[in-house]
């Protein structure tokens, strides 16, 4: 069965390093965090670059340089995180997007629209939140 999210590896990999480095509060090294999050080190280097860009994540190079959530990402939603690598989040009300039945609602909709709010409840979670669960 499909996912009825659609978010890249990417964007998961943005926020498990989101989450990494939350929890950890200093710099983090690509190396040690690729390893323990299970990822490519190639893959996580380039969400790092993009999140560097985005401004949520500062990088400080040399031999004990490394990543680390920058002001901006403390302060940051799971959806700014997700919207940094994916672009923006659409949510559909229809499980076939441009509705070819052609009806007035959809089969799903209540489950879609229900689903829909929960999740941009979700969005709008500050990363730091997650990372203090238990």
């Amino acid at each position: 069965m499909h996912s009825l999210l659609k978010l890249s590896e990417g964007a998961a990999i943005s926020l498990h390093a989101a989450d990494y480095m939350a929890q950890r509060g200093g710099l983090c090294s690509a190396v040690t965090m690729a390893k323990d999050l299970g990822v490519s080190y190639n893959h996580l280097s380039k969400v790092l670059q993009q999140l560097d860009r985005a401004g949520l994540v500062a990088a400080e190079r040399g031999p004990k340089g490394g990543f680390a959530l920058s002001a901006a990402g403390k302060k940051a939603s799971v959806g700014d995180f997700l919207s940094a690598i994916d672009g923006k989040i659409g949510l559909d009300t229809c499980l076939m997007g441009d509705r070819p039945c052609h009806k007035k609602e959809c089969m799903l909709g209540h489950f879609l629209k229900e689903t829909n709010r929960r999740f941009e409840a979700v969005l709008a979670m500050k990363v730091s939140k997650l990372a203090g669960r238990k």
